[in-house]
C-alpha cells in the first residue's frame, strides 16, 4: 500500500508522536555496475538510507530503506562497488525521493519562482 509496484517489503512500521517511521528493505534482484552493465553476484555490505519527510494524511512519513552494495567482478572495471537504486524511491546521489522530486517539479513548473519556492517550504 505505501509502495505500490515498487520492489520494496516493509518489515516495521512506528508511530511517535505523529511522525510514522517505516522500516523496509529492499528485495529487488542484484542491480547492474553502471559503468560496465555486469549483474552483481555479491553482496559486499548493506546500509541505511532515509529519503526526506513525506506527508501521508496528516502523518509525517521517514522512510527508513535498508539497500544493499555490491562488488562488480570484472577486472577490467574501474569501479569495484556500487549501491542498488529502487527504482521509483531511490536514484544516484539524491536525499530525497524520486516521487517528491517529481512533484517538486511540477509545482515549480505551475507556479513559478518565488511563489513555488514558498509553497515548497512548507
Amino acid at each position: 500500500m505505501l509502495f505500490p509496484g515498487i520492489d520494496v517489503r516493509v518489515e516495521e512500521v512506528n508511530d511517535s508522536s505523529g511522525v510514522l517511521v517505516v522500516e523496509a528493505v529492499s528485495t529487488a534482484r542484484p542491480g547492474r555496475c553502471p559503468n560496465c552493465r555486469k549483474q552483481a553476484r555479491r553482496v559486499h555490505s548493506t546500509y541505511q538510507r532515509a529519503p526526506h519527510k513525506r506527508t501521508l494524511g496528516s502523518h509525517q512519513v521517514i522512510v527508513r530503506l535498508r539497500v544493499r552494495r555490491f562488488f562488480c567482478d570484472r577486472w577490467k572495471c574501474c569501479r569495484t562497488t556500487f549501491v542498488e537504486q529502487v527504482p521509483g524511491l531511490s536514484a544516484r546521489y539524491r536525499c530525497s525521493s524520486t516521487g517528491l522530486a517529481g512533484w517538486l517539479h511540477s509545482i515549480a513548473i505551475e507556479l513559478g519562482g518565488r511563489p513555488a519556492a514558498r509553497l515548497c517550504r512548507r
